[in-house]
């Protein structure tokens, strides 16, 4: 199919009358924002708000100026506000070995809320640039009107005083709960919190709920009016003809092809094995997270070289795949749950033993699966590079389109050797953990500690080291193909 036939059929699926997310969403999306913090607790999730709104703009950042910036500020922010989870979690851990340390709580206050004040500015700034922009050339009068407190100018403004306040808001008091120390003759005694903090945090809950309950009306009534209006998504497509319309298919095309292959970078970055004795050795990160994600990524890729044949085979292969990936997981959880590798010593325990049986036998079925996987996954991206890649030199000496391609295939390749060495290596490193052998502290004094290792027990760095490869080089060889396919 010629380049412009495809890029035209990846468009015509996103631009069906130019529609994005609908008017609930967006309202729905502006309630998860207006509500106040409480240090990093969220009670109506932010990252939730930001999608959407980054989901809601991504048809119109195709078409017209400053929405695209709009639209990765916005993402930006939900991943801010995402990873506060963990790093609630992590302030949690500190805390769980001295429960009077607060300082670590400001501290992660800090960090995010100027993280979150250096995106929100141009967030706030593009997207309103953006809708000025498209009121003034698109026909859209409520979007250059500034007659009310529901213009574009006036709730520019308010977004921007509201946005640095919230981020302020749960922020400054957690500066009256730093540790202080107070000389008490002798001795200093070492104190934690104020008696203000209270009072505190009370004020900007009330004053962050007010600010944020206004800007929630102000922006409602906004954009109920453009809906009612109904000239918003005809004005992006005028803008998009204008701005020669070959050029929004092309975004559209590649961006279904970016976030292809951003399926499969994060897969290998999620097939890093991450387990602790702390947590029974139970790896943190399943298999079949990454086999989701694989899965994706193969699915859009035979759609892109328009093989529905492969599609079928894509799709089969991954659910067999995640269905062993699951069920193994499920029976390594439950045996070092209940045993422990230890119990594997010498055959200690004939239950033992058995119930690992069951996560070998299932971890077989999961190699199989994963070794059919990589090489479908080497076929489908071979003929994606074939098709997709060289154009600009069809005209070349056929000696140097050979070595052109032969470059590619064997990063191709490469590739997909080192994906197949992390499931191989996964796969050993089951029955490897399976030999269990002791370990003396003290070779000297057998009373002392004793230790239960795998009998190789570098192998699990080795399979670390080749799963943080996988990750680069996943990396450097989608951003390679990428660049050859813009060329």
């Amino acid at each position: 199919m010629p380049q412009s036939n495809q890029t035209e059929y990846f468009a015509k699926k996103h631009t069906d009358a130019m529609r994005c997310v609908r008017h609930g969403w967006i309202v729905f999306a502006f309630f998860m924002l207006f509500n106040p913090n409480i240090q990093l607790i969220d009670i109506f999730p932010d990252f939730i708000g930001y999608f959407i709104l980054a989901k809601a703009i991504q048809k119109a950042a195709d078409a017209a100026p400053y929405f695209e910036e709009a639209r990765k500020a916005l993402s930006g922010l939900g991943y801010i506000s995402l990873a506060k989870i963990p790093a609630l979690i992590l302030v949690a851990f500190v805390r769980s070995g001295n429960m009077q340390d607060n300082d670590i709580v400001t501290l992660a206050a800090l960090v995010f809320a100027t993280l979150e004040i250096i995106y929100l500015i141009p967030a706030v700034k593009n997207i309103f640039d953006a809708l000025s922009y498209l009121g003034e050339r698109g026909d859209v009068p409520t979007l250059i009107k500034s007659d009310s407190l529901a213009s574009t100018d006036a709730l520019r403004s308010f977004t921007f005083a509201f946005a640095i306040f919230k981020c302020l808001l749960y922020t400054l008091p957690e500066f009256l709960k730093l540790t202080k120390s107070v000389d008490i003759g002798p001795s200093a005694s070492v104190l934690t919190g104020s008696r203000y903090y209270p009072w505190a945090v009370s004020a900007s809950l009330i004053l962050g709920f007010i600010l944020g309950s206004i800007w929630l009306c102000r922006m409602i009534t906004y954009v109920s009016r453009i809906k009612k209006e109904g000239k918003f998504y005809a004005a992006l497509k005028e803008i998009a003809s204008v701005n020669y319309y070959g050029e929004y298919e092309k975004k559209v095309y590649y961006r279904y092809v970016n976030r292809t292959f951003l399926y499969f970078i994060l897969s290998a970055v999620f097939s890093l094995d991450l387990s602790f004795s702390d947590y029974n050795d139970i790896n943190l990160i399943p298999s079949f997270i990454s086999g989701i994600l694989f899965a994706f990524g193969l699915v859009k890729l035979a759609k892109i070289i328009k093989s529905k044949a492969l599609v079928i085979i894509s799709v089969i292969t991954s659910v067999l795949y995640n269905v062993a990936a699951f069920i193994k997981y499920v029976y390594e959880v439950k045996f070092l749950d209940k045993f422990g590798y230890s119990e594997l010593f010498r055959n200690y325990s004939t239950t033992a033993n058995y119930e690992y049986s069951k996560v070998q036998i299932s971890a077989i079925f999961e190699l199989v699966f994963y070794i059919a996987l990589i090489v479908i996954f080497f076929f489908a991206m071979k003929k994606y590079t074939t098709v997709k890649l060289g154009k600009w030199q069809e005209d070349s000496n056929p000696a140097i389109k050979s070595r052109y391609y032969r470059e590619i295939n064997i990063k191709t390749v490469i590739l997909t050797v080192i994906g197949a060495l992390v499931g191989l290596l996964s796969f050993a490193k089951v029955f490897i953990q399976g030999s269990v052998k002791i370990v003396f502290t003290d070779p000297t004094n057998v009373t002392m500690p004793t230790l239960f290792v795998p009998s190789l027990p570098w192998f699990g760095l080795l399979l670390t080291a080749i799963s943080i490869a996988y990750s680069f080089y996943a990396v450097y060889y989608f951003n390679f193909v990428k660049d050859e396919e813009r060329v």
